[in-house]
C-alpha cells in the first residue's frame, strides 16, 4: 500500500495539509555505484512514485482531532531513511511539540539508506532526541504504527519509541542478526536471512545474484571486545554479515566456514 493510500484511509477526507514537500535528497557523500548513480536513482523513484522522498509528512484530522502524521513509503527506495527522511520526521515532531498535537508515524522501511553513509545513521539519534522532548518534556502522545517491513535503523529508533505501538498482522519487524540459508549454482542465487523480531523463528530472506559476490571477508578481533564475524562482500550492497556476533565461533571455525564458501562461490577471502 502506498503512503498516499494510507493517508487517505487514516484521516478525515479533505483535511490533509502536507509539510516540506519540496525537500529532496542530493548526494552528500558522492556515493559511487557501478550500476546507477544515486542521483539518477532518486530521479527515477520520484518519477515512478510521484513523491520527492520516502516519507510524506503533514497535518490532518482524525475524527475531527488535529494530528501530526508521517507515513513512510516502501515503494521509494525501500522506504530507506536518508538525511531528508530524518529531517522531515524531525521537523514534524518539532511542529507537533510546539502546537501540542498528537503524533502518528507509520513505519515501512528497510532501514538506514546506505547511499548516504553515516549521515543516514545520524537521523536515528536526531529523531530520538526530538521525540524525547516531545514525550518526556511536553508529555505528549506518540503512536507508532509498524507495517511490513519495518527493519534496521527505523526499528532501532523511532519505530520502537511509541507510547503506543501498533503492528499490522503478520508484519515483518526486524533489526539485527543474520545468516546464510541457501546457495543455488544452477539459478545463480544466494539467499541470506536476517533474524526477525521477536524470536529467531521470524526471518526476512534477502536474495542476491552470485555474480555480484566479490569476496568472503573475515573479521577477527580479540581482547575485551572480542568479535568474530563472517561477511559476504556484494557489489553495490557492501558487506553483508553471514554469522551472528553472539555465535562465539573460534578463529578456526570462522576460517573453515570462509574457506568452504569461497571455494563454492569461487571468490577470494579477505581478512580484516
Amino acid at each position: 500500500m502506498s503512503s498516499s493510500d494510507r493517508i487517505e484511509l487514516s484521516i478525515d477526507p479533505g483535511t490533509w495539509d502536507p509539510m516540506d514537500e519540496d525537500m529532496f535528497s542530493l548526494d552528500p557523500i558522492d556515493f559511487h555505484s557501478e550500476e546507477e548513480p544515486y542521483k539518477d536513482r532518486i530521479d527515477s523513484y520520484q518519477k515512478k512514485t510521484g513523491l520527492t522522498e520516502a516519507i510524506q509528512t503533514g497535518i490532518g484530522q482524525l475524527n475531527g482531532i488535529p494530528v501530526a502524521i508521517g507515513v513512510m513509503d516502501f515503494q521509494f527506495i525501500g522506504g530507506s531513511m536518508g538525511s531528508v527522511v530524518g529531517e522531515k520526521i524531525t521537523r514534524l515532531i518539532e511542529y507537533a511539540t510546539n502546537q501540542f498535537l498528537p503524533l502518528i508515524l507509520v513505519c515501512a522501511s528497510g532501514g538506514a539508506r546506505m547511499q548516504e553513509g553515516s549521515l543516514s545513521l545520524m537521523q536515528m539519534a536526531k529523531i530520538s532526541a526530538a521525540l524525547y522532548d516531545y514525550q518526556s518534556n511536553k508529555k505528549l502522545v506518540y503512536v507508532s504504527i509498524l507495517t511490513s517491513p519495518t527493519t534496521g535503523g527505523v526499528t532501532a529508533s523511532f519505530g520502537m519509541l511509541g507510547d503506543i505501538i501498533i503492528a499490522e498482522p503478520n508484519a515483518y519487524i526486524a533489526f539485527a542478526g543474520s545468516g546464510y540459508d541457501r546457495f543455488d549454482r544452477k539459478e545463480g542465487i544466494v539467499c541470506i536471512f536476517r533474524w526477525g523480531f521477536p524470536g529467531k523463528n521470524r526471518r526476512i530472506l534477502l536474495r542476491f545474484f552470485m555474480k555480484d559476490i566479490q569476496s568472503i571477508r573475515i573479521e577477527v578481533k580479540e581482547g575485551f571486545n572480542a568479535r568474530r564475524v563472517l561477511y559476504m562482500e556484494i557489489r553495490g550492497q557492501g558487506a553483508i554479515p553471514l554469522t551472528r556476533t553472539d555465535e562465539n565461533l573460534t578463529p578456526r571455525e570462522i576460517e573453515q566456514k570462509a574457506a568452504e564458501l569461497a571455494y563454492f562461490l569461487r571468490v577470494p577471502i579477505e581478512v580484516f
